[in-house]
């Protein structure tokens, strides 16, 4: 199950923020995001391991949903609402259904309820509705057993001013999630994005290129985990082998997702971005 965080207000500021440098735009997630995963090699928590398995596939499938392809910043906010209200209702609703169907007796209650919102969001077009702590605690707990019995690997990453901690240098393929914790003072994101086959630049070189030319060589994978200082967020990725770097683009000066982003250089151009190997 996805986690359950404000998709107005977090989409919003991902795409301000990433058009900074053009490595990333709404819906410009890699190609795999929308299509069905490959199936997951899951280590039951009961004896129902083919329900598991089954909630499992589900999930993941939740996860690498891509963001709705909605121009937040220049659209009114009747647009952004009848946005939302199809995206709701053609791309999460069919996912969500799954997961319901599928859910394991311990996550019965809260994939209902995230059903619930999901449907609530089809008919209002509130994005707002998923900012509830009741919502966030049902995600973390739906994202607890994941981890604990889909077989993903989890890598604990720390963002402060201006660096990520936690990245190793090299990981295994397959289904990883970055959990992200801001001990900052500002608003971090965790962006991930792969070198394209045969591409040998540095990180620090990528960033010095022209926008259109850094676009070309490297490709977003996932989407992006934001959090405020002292919250946590995550982003759950099917890794391909190959080059990939960590990057968080948020101007410094942000210390939430309220509101237009200040003009301040962002964070990348400060050092915040590691580079790390899929095998």
């Amino acid at each position: 199950m996805s986690a359950v965080r404000s998709i107005t207000s977090k989409t919003c500021l991902a795409v301000t923020v990433a058009a900074i440098l053009g490595l990333a735009a709404c819906g410009d997630d890699d190609d795999d995001a929308a299509t069905d995963p490959a199936p997951v090699d899951a280590e039951p928590a009961d004896d129902s391991e083919g329900d598991v398995d089954a909630y499992c596939d589900a999930s993941l499938a939740f996860e690498k949903i891509p963001d709705p392809e909605i121009d937040f910043e220049t659209a009114s906010e009747e647009e952004v609402a009848t946005g939302l209200k199809a995206y709701a209702t053609d791309t999460l609703t069919p996912a969500v259904a799954d997961i319901v169907a599928t859910a394991p007796d311990e996550l019965s209650d809260e994939a209902d309820r995230f059903s619930a919102i999901v449907d609530e969001i089809a008919a209002t077009g509130d994005g707002s509705l998923f900012d509830s702590p009741e919502a966030a605690e049902d995600s973390a707990t739906a994202h607890a057993f994941d981890l604990e019995s889909c077989g993903w690997e989890s890598v604990d990453v720390t963002a402060t001013n201006y660096a990520f901690d936690g990245i190793p240098a090299e990981l295994p393929a397959g289904v990883t999630s970055f959990d992200l914790g801001n001990e900052g003072e500002d608003l971090h994101e965790l962006l991930l994005v792969r070198r394209n086959d045969g591409v040998t630049q540095s990180a620090e070189e990528l960033l010095a290129l022209p926008e259109e030319e850094a676009m070309s060589l490297t490709t977003m994978v996932g989407t992006t985990a934001f959090a405020a200082p002292g919250e946590e967020d995550y982003t759950v990725v099917d890794l391909e082998p190959g080059d990939y770097v960590a990057l968080c683009f948020v101007p410094v000066g942000a210390t939430s997702t309220d509101g237009p982003p200040p003009e301040g250089p962002p964070h990348a151009m400060e050092g915040m971005y590691t580079e790390f190997t899929v095998t």
